[in-house]
C-alpha cells in the first residue's frame, strides 16, 4: 500500500518533470512583435541563436553528434501575399483546402492539422541533409508551424536519427502544448 501511495504521489513529478518555467518572448527583437510563452525543457542548455529568425534554442548532448538534440523556436515574417488573413481563414485553408500539404515539404511524413493554443497549425516530420565545412550529415526533424498574425511561429525539434526523434516525441508534444499566445486573452 505504501508503494502504491508513493507511486501516485510521484507520478505528476515524473509525467511533467521534463518541463520547467516559462520562457517569455515579450520584447525580444527576433520575435518580431509576436508575444508567446513556452515552457523550458529541463536538462537542455538554453542559448540565444545566431540566425535571424531563431528566437531561442535549447540543446542537449552538444558534444556527441550521435545523441545531439535541439529544440528551436523561430518566428518568420510572412511575405505580403500571406498577410492579413484571419484565424478562421487559416483554419479553413489548413484543415480543408490542402494547406498542410502546401506548408510541409514534399517528402514530409506524419503531416496533419493541429491546434496550438486556439490557433490552427501544421505538424509534420521530415529529414534533411546538412553540409558544413567538409561534413555532410542527416538530421531528422519534427516541426509545428502556427500562422499567427502576419508571422509563422515554428517549433522545430532536431535529432540525428529517427529513433532518437521518436524517443523524444512526447517531450516535443508537451512543449507544443505548453505554448501560450497571451495577446489573444487581452
Amino acid at each position: 500500500m505504501k508503494k502504491l501511495l508513493l507511486i501516485l504521489l510521484l507520478l505528476p513529478l515524473i509525467s511533467f518533470g521534463q518541463l520547467g518555467d516559462y520562457y517569455n518572448s515579450e520584447g525580444h527583437p527576433k520575435a518580431k512583435g509576436l508575444n508567446f510563452k513556452i515552457r523550458k525543457p529541463l536538462g537542455f542548455e538554453q542559448n540565444e541563436a545566431d540566425r535571424p529568425n531563431i528566437v531561442q534554442k535549447w540543446e542537449k548532448y552538444k558534444t556527441d553528434n550521435d545523441k545531439y538534440v535541439s529544440l528551436m523556436i523561430l518566428v518568420k515574417k510572412f511575405p505580403s501575399e500571406m498577410q492579413g488573413f484571419t484565424k478562421d481563414d487559416w483554419t479553413q485553408y489548413l484543415k480543408n483546402d490542402g494547406g498542410v500539404d502546401d506548408f510541409a515539404p514534399e517528402d514530409a511524413y506524419n503531416k496533419k492539422f493541429i491546434v496550438v493554443d486556439n490557433y490552427p497549425a501544421v505538424s509534420y516530420d521530415c529529414s534533411v541533409e546538412i553540409s558544413q565545412m567538409n561534413l555532410t550529415f542527416k538530421r531528422y526533424m519534427s516541426i509545428i508551424m502556427v500562422p499567427i498574425d502576419d508571422n509563422g511561429f515554428q517549433i522545430m525539434f532536431q535529432a540525428p536519427s529517427k529513433r532518437i526523434l521518436e524517443a523524444n516525441k512526447s517531450l516535443f508534444y508537451r512543449l507544443a502544448n505548453s505554448v501560450v499566445f497571451p495577446d489573444q486573452y487581452r
